[in-house]
């Protein structure tokens, strides 16, 4: 029946006959809830609506969405092609279509206005991948749904994002609260970089982890009464957003770095490169602080950073230690050369060994 309704589509040329006739074969398709379509018809349903697409009115577009947005009775592609309209059309395919595919979720995560990523940023399907994207991308409205999304994870890059924004931001110190209070495996997580000493954990947030008091953190600060700033523990926090550089739409440790240093956290920069690496702390700020240039380069190395990160890093360095820039070109060239040199540098170990 379906098939043959589908060949009488294909016969049809005029664009007013083809949206009638697909607002009527749509609404056959998604009453037949006693028969499940085979593979075949779902491939064949949505290959003939993907070719006349185009040539669909509105209420033929919003009849497919209203009807099939929810179901997997379309293939991807249809999918996909319905989330690219306008987010009144769109909005029940991007939050609740299981048929979408991952790679349309990171283009919108990436690229699309902040409507459509709050309809990402609550869906039960996300990545990692995705997550950090949105967390990187998007206002900090997606980046609280991200956190009443108990399906949504969190990346340790994701994680960090979020507490360098908690330094500032009231909201989304809140709702990292709200978030451990309902998720046991988020607050082990953030338990676990407490046990590391990390310096990005808010101190409110270290306090009411340590003394179980997240319910009271929680309240202090979700106060629709508060306007502006609200202050905690001797610590003025705004709702102004700060901003995580991003590299090919993506949340990566080059990123987190570049804004740990444009926000002059050096201790928590230092903190960040000893996980990277498996140094101890006061070995890194130790080699840091020299006057060997080389062994810096040798340990930046072991980072992974990229060439531009490396000259923020001694920006950032010069203005720590209170020294010249005038041999940062330099330094960069050399360390420009390095990457592009197949040789591996070892300095973890040696380093190590000559702290020991």
């Amino acid at each position: 029946m379906i098939q043959e309704q589908l060949e009488q589509l294909a016969r049809i040329r005029e664009p007013e006959a083809r949206s009638k006739l697909i607002r009527t074969l749509v609404g056959e398709y998604a009453r037949s809830e006693d028969h499940d379509p085979s593979e075949t018809e779902r491939e064949l349903f949505s290959r003939i609506v993907l070719s006349v697409f185009e040539q669909l009115d509105r209420s033929a577009r919003y009849e497919l969405v209203v009807r099939l947005a929810k179901t997997d009775r379309i293939i991807p592609d249809l999918a996909d092609r319905l989330a690219k309209e306008d987010y009144e059309l769109s909005e029940p395919v991007i939050e609740c279509s299981p048929m979408i595919s991952q790679g349309e979720l990171m283009q919108i995560a990436k690229s699309g206005g902040n409507n459509k990523r709050l309809s990402v940023a609550r869906r039960q399907d996300l990545s990692e991948e995705i997550t950090d994207t949105l967390i990187a991308r998007s206002s900090r409205n997606v980046v609280n749904a991200l956190l009443e999304n108990l399906d949504a994870p969190f990346s340790v890059r994701g994680t960090l994002a979020l507490l360098i924004f908690a330094n500032t931001e009231a909201e989304v110190l809140a709702g990292i609260a709200k978030r451990a209070i309902k998720d046991e495996d988020f607050r082990e997580t953030q338990m676990h970089i407490l046990e590391t000493n990390c310096p990005l954990i808010p101190a409110p947030l270290k306090k009411a982890l340590e003394s179980g008091e997240l319910k009271r953190l929680a309240s202090r600060i979700d106060d629709p009464e508060r306007e502006g700033d609200i202050e905690l523990d001797g610590l003025q926090y705004s709702r102004h957003e700060a901003s995580i550089q991003i590299a090919n739409g993506e949340l990566s440790f080059d990123a987190i770095l570049r804004t740990l240093f444009e926000q002059d956290r050096m201790d928590a920069a230092i903190w960040l490169i000893s996980r990277k690496i498996n140094l101890a702390d006061d070995v890194v700020a130790d080699t840091l602080k020299s006057d060997a240039d080389g062994a810096i380069l040798r340990l930046m190395l072991q980072t992974g950073i990229d060439d531009k990160t490396y000259r923020d890093f001694l920006k950032a360095r010069c203005g720590w230690l209170d020294r010249s820039s005038r041999s940062i070109p330099e330094l960069v060239m050399r360390y420009k050369a390095e990457l592009k040199s197949p040789r591996q540098t070892h300095v973890a170990p040696q380093l190590q060994r000559a702290a020991n």
